[in-house]
């Protein structure tokens, strides 16, 4: 609670404005979900389908011609020369169906395995041949759905059930493992996806019997990657970042990889081409190639789903190797920065980005020494100065109440000198301050203070970095202890001010 707050005007008070501000980012989230997924397969219609023709120049071009006039640009046709050639076809993942138009019937060959969307369309479209040109229609599934996977769906609900874990498992370890060894924050991610590949494939075979375990778990696992190492890096450069992970893996990611019945050929060109980078709708092929057609026509989409791991990973290797590798700086008013780990501070007057300082600050000598010390930082350098006063009652010894207005008149005249004197300090280094008043513990104060800032779009770059006061005498409750419960449980860099 600050002591004094800025006149806004008519413009309302902060906590309605995050409430409408929270109120239109959800909606926005949920309109741009809605057009994607609506605009995708609203109205499906093949483009390009692969599909293999059989028969007689003459059978073939008839049966090409009538198609292509009902439905143009939906079938991409490839001759065969025999029937076993185009069934081999359709179990080898070259086409996703075949016509064969030799002889009275009209067999048309499809694939359950690959998916709905071309099953349920050839026999409708080829049916409707049939009738004009007086034959019958036989429909042959090559490739036939599994008896616990009845309508091939499982492949898609396999990679879609692991999307959102490995989103969180991006986000949490880049936070978990945010003042941990480089090292460690790399190989979190890496760890995590194994797991959940192992236990994954293992969930969904004894579930839907797809079989080729060690397989799915190995696409599993690096889909997993694929998805939480780009997310780790962006929650490691801003957590507010992490949005832009679920915009692309999540919100553009399930429209665009065709969903379950395999429909990605069935939408626009947009989509298909988003289909054909994105890691769920390269994952879900993989997957189903490897239950269905023994792997074949899988290699692109495994390289492409590398990249996405392999970049992921090089960014997290940069991001966090030129983060500091400790939490705490112990500085000397008088001197340098005195820590092995002077990285965490960069040096003055050197080209760096703006630095947010939070200070916790009671009016204490040492606290007073820490916040001249961030001051006089500043002076020499762009940033911001957030002044800190946690003002957390231990024990409220008025048990009847008679007494809590002098109580409160007490702590509000303490608080006011308080800031009076964080004011005179920052006037003398002649350096802008903000002065926040919190009834929060002096540790938890200055890390919700410091987290609100990272977390906000105020302006201010960079991470903050706590500073406080160090005394062995703990005069006051901002001091003592507090510099060591910081450096236990601030994800932020902390410098202690002797």
């Amino acid at each position: 609670m600050a002591t004094t707050r800025p006149v806004h005007g008519s413009r309302p008070p902060a906590p309605y404005r995050a409430l409408a501000g929270f109120i239109v980012a959800c909606a926005a989230f949920a309109a741009v979900f809605v057009a994607l997924a609506v605009g995708a397969y609203h109205a499906p219609r093949p483009h390009n389908l692969p599909v293999a023709i059989v028969g007689s120049a003459a059978a073939a071009t008839g049966i090409e011609r009538g198609l292509d006039a009902a439905l143009p640009g939906a079938i991409s046709w490839t001759s065969y020369p025999s029937a076993a050639s185009a069934r081999a076809g359709v179990a080898l993942r070259q086409v996703d169906g075949a016509v064969i138009a030799s002889g009275p019937t009209l067999r048309v060959l499809i694939t359950t395995g690959g998916g709905s969307a071309a099953a349920n369309f050839l026999p409708q479209a080829f049916g409707t041949v049939a009738a004009r040109t007086g034959r019958t229609l036989a429909v042959t599934d090559v490739v036939p759905a599994l008896p616990g996977d009845s309508q091939g769906l499982s492949s898609f609900f396999l990679l879609l059930g692991v999307l959102i874990p490995s989103v969180a498992a991006g986000s949490g370890t880049a936070l978990a493992f945010r003042r941990a060894r480089p090292a460690l924050g790399v190989l979190a991610p890496v760890a995590v996806a194994a797991a959940i590949g192992l236990v994954s494939a293992a969930v969904a075979d004894a579930i839907a019997g797809l079989g080729h375990y060690p397989e799915i778990a190995g696409v599993v696992a690096l889909f997993s990657l694929a998805v939480a190492a780009p997310t780790a890096v962006l929650a490691r450069i801003k957590p507010p970042l992490v949005a832009l992970a679920v915009l692309l893996f999540i919100v553009a990611g399930i429209p665009m990889s065709g969903g379950p019945a395999n429909l990605a050929a069935f939408s626009n060109a947009f989509f298909r081409l988003f289909n054909s980078v994105l890691p769920l709708g390269l994952a879900a092929s993989v997957t189903r190639n490897v239950v269905y057609f023994g792997g074949h026509a899988t290699a692109l989409h495994l390289w492409l789903l590398a990249i996405w791991a392999l970049a992921g990973l090089a960014g997290l290797i940069a991001v966090t190797t030129r983060r500091p590798l400790t939490a705490a700086v112990t500085a000397s008013p008088d001197g340098p920065v005195a820590a092995a780990d002077a990285a965490a501070l960069p040096a003055a007057g050197s080209e760096v980005e703006p630095i947010t300082l939070v200070v916790g600050f009671d009016d204490s000598a040492p606290a007073r020494r820490a916040l001249v010390w961030a001051a006089d930082l500043l002076r020499a350098r762009p940033g911001t100065l957030h002044v800190i006063y946690a003002d957390h009652p231990l024990l409220d010894s008025d048990l009847t109440g008679f007494g809590r207005p002098e109580m409160d008149r007490e702590r509000d005249e303490k608080a006011a000198a308080v800031a009076r004197a964080a004011a005179e300090i920052a006037a003398q280094a002649g350096v802008p301050h903000t002065f926040e008043r919190r009834q929060e513990s002096p540790a938890d104060a200055m890390l919700s203070a410091a987290g609100a800032l990272d977390g906000a779009d105020s302006g201010s770059a960079g991470e903050p970095v706590i500073v406080t006061g160090r005394s062995h005498h703990a005069p006051h409750r901002i001091l003592g202890s507090v510099p060591v419960e910081l450096l236990h449980q601030s994800p932020y860099p902390v410098l202690t001010i002797s």
